[in-house]
């Protein structure tokens, strides 16, 4: 296990914490017998939990094999960057009813899929477009 060094690493590491523990809390399972079934001590399970130590991908198949998950059920994690716009998008639609924001949403992947398909000089002008009226 690794102890976590930079700050992109440091998310990820607690998200996979907190999905492992997620995982656990559902089954109605202790950290105490968690770290029993490990091998481990409970505080290693806490601190992995928190993000304070990464598992690493052997751990990780222990963990979902006595969870009765699979490893892709802890990996399940955004960017920090693409949550934070998606907790911004998801505020400023709160108020709109379902079909408003199915709408919104259909109008914002067909902007992002039709900018995929420019080239720089044109996306800059698209941007510097957005920029100005936004």
């Amino acid at each position: 296990m690794a102890k976590n060094g930079g700050s992109a690493e440091n998310d990820i590491a607690r998200e996979v914490g907190l999905l492992i523990a997620a995982q656990r809390k559902s089954r109605g399972i202790t950290q105490a017998q968690l770290a029993e079934y490990m091998n481990l001590e409970k505080e290693t399970v806490s601190r992995i939990e928190t993000g304070v130590i990464s598992p690493t991908l052997v751990r990780l198949a222990q963990f979902a094999k006595f969870l009765d998950c699979e490893i892709c059920d802890f990996l399940q994690v955004d960017p920090p960057q693409v949550t934070d716009h998606a907790r911004s998008l998801a505020k400023r639609m709160a108020n709109l009813n379902e079909d408003q924001r199915l709408i919104l949403t259909q109008l914002i992947g067909k902007i992002a899929s039709a900018m995929e398909k420019l080239n720089i000089k044109e996306r800059k002008v698209i941007e510097k477009f957005f920029s100005e009226v936004l």
